[in-house]
């Protein structure tokens, strides 16, 4: 069988959704952390916001750098079977008990408690790579380059966007259902220990999806050592990767701003988690659209038309200083349109980038999923950050009425940081090689010897 596709290539529709569903799995993780994690740390464990922002920092960084670590070990065992499988069977339960000590509250207060917060990201982080890394690499070898690896990327991306919703509306109403407040250390366990144990069942069940694909025919002499990684030497990897940098800056910083807006700007902190639940619909709605456009015109050009609607829609935020939850919750709806754009844009091209970069990268599936997801990371980490480095500098104080530079701070967190992102992210792309049928391009690279 020919290297890139495997016996799973031809996945019914039942084992492509329930293949797609590990990404229901990993968002229930992920999304929690995303959405909830730095607003719990600050305003539950009342860490200060620049700490809580550098724990959050570097627990990315460790992730992406373990994710690193899980992709060269696995591809340098892949003759022995799929190790991305195992990986994913073996640390499944392992991440689900992270992620509930991840909202356990410590009964330290000061450094011990900045010090236990950081560990318990740092065990999560540890987990979650060693689960995504795999999971994700697994899509190159269930599915063919070009338009199959885009449709299995868009039902991923509804699978996720699913996780979202659940994740958005369910957190807060189970806190208080569990203790009579949106934001508790009881109520936040709780939910982390329900969303454990959908996850948990799912990815043992993704690991089992079809059958492992058998690893390429090579001579003995280069089966002994591995190919070289040269991810730098690759123009369609590189260019992708300062693009998707670029958009997690400006989606993050607008995400994690978003329960301090509600609460401090808007006087509704239930309305948050109301509207992270349509974000997450919204990122649903949006992604047939976005198929749908880049099956037409490609995927570059989705990606920059995806741009151009976060621009206006921060541009809308800028000129009308949102003062109700409605007129938020449309802000963000909008906002979410383009953050799907760039989801989607970005999985569907991943692949077939790191196979444009010759036979030395494209034989080393993981590897290269782990680099990419070293640099996302780094971005999302970043925009965590800069969002907890500009809430202190403006005098943020958890759980009292905020100052008028401290809300104007948090407008600027939410506006013209991501509007400039935004713009970087879409030059990036515009530089991409990659055009309306990479695969091609990709196949043609990956025959040639190095």
């Amino acid at each position: 069988m020919a290297t890139g596709q495997s016996a799973t290539a031809g996945l019914g529709f039942g084992k492509a959704a329930l293949f797609a569903s590990g990404d229901f799995a990993c968002n229930l993780y992920w999304q929690s952390a995303s959405l909830y994690l730095l607003f719990y740390d600050t305003d539950v464990l009342q860490v200060p916001p620049h700490f809580a922002g550098l724990i959050y920092f570097a627990g990315l960084v460790w992730d992406g750098l373990v994710g690193l670590g899980v992709g060269l070990v696995a591809d340098r065992t892949a003759r022995r079977g799929s190790v991305a499988r195992r990986f994913v069977r073996g640390a499944a339960l392992p991440l689900g008990l992270s992620f509930v000590l991840l909202y356990a509250a410590p009964p330290v207060q000061g450094t011990a408690l900045g010090l236990l917060v950081l560990g318990a990201h740092f065990a999560f982080r540890t987990c979650y790579a060693a689960v995504n890394i795999p999971y994700v690499a697994l899509l190159a070898e269930v599915s063919r380059p070009g338009a199959e690896r885009a449709r299995l990327a868009g039902l991923r991306m509804i699978f996720g966007a699913a996780a979202a919703v659940v994740v958005g509306s369910g957190t807060q109403r189970i806190s208080i259902a569990v203790s009579g407040v949106p934001a508790s250390p009881s109520g936040y366990i709780t939910a982390a220990g329900i969303a454990a144990a959908v996850a948990t069942l799912l990815l043992i069940a993704v690991a089992h999806t079809g059958a492992p694909a058998p690893a390429p025919e090579r001579p003995p002499a280069e089966a002994e050592a591995p190919p070289r990684l040269r991810p730098w030497r690759n123009a369609a990897f590189v260019t992708l990767h300062l693009a998707m940098v670029a958009s997690v800056l400006a989606v993050t910083m607008i995400t994690k701003s978003t329960l301090f807006y509600f609460k401090y700007a808007l006087g509704d902190e239930g309305g948050g988690g109301t509207a992270l639940a349509l974000m997450g619909l919204a990122g649903v709605a949006f992604v047939p659209l976005w198929m749908a456009v880049a099956a037409r015109w490609g995927l570059r050009i989705q990606w920059l038309v995806g741009a151009a609607a976060g621009l206006g829609a921060i541009a809308g935020f800028a000129a009308a200083q949102p003062r109700s939850a409605l007129a938020m919750d449309l802000f963000l709806i909008l906002f979410q349109a383009s953050a799907s754009a760039f989801a989607f844009g970005y999985w569907a091209m991943l692949p077939d980038a790191i196979e444009y970069g010759g036979r030395d990268n494209a034989s080393r599936h993981v590897g290269m999923f782990g680099i990419a997801a070293f640099l996302q990371k780094v971005g999302l980490g970043a925009a965590a950050a800069l969002v907890g480095v500009m809430l202190s500098i403006a005098g943020y104080q958890p759980n009292v009425p905020q100052r008028p530079e401290t809300l104007l701070g948090l407008t600027a967190a939410m506006t013209l940081l991501p509007a400039l992102a935004l713009l970087a992210s879409a030059a990036a792309i515009a530089l991409s090689p990659l055009r309306a049928r990479p695969q091609a391009v990709s196949v043609k690279e990956a025959a040639r010897p190095s």
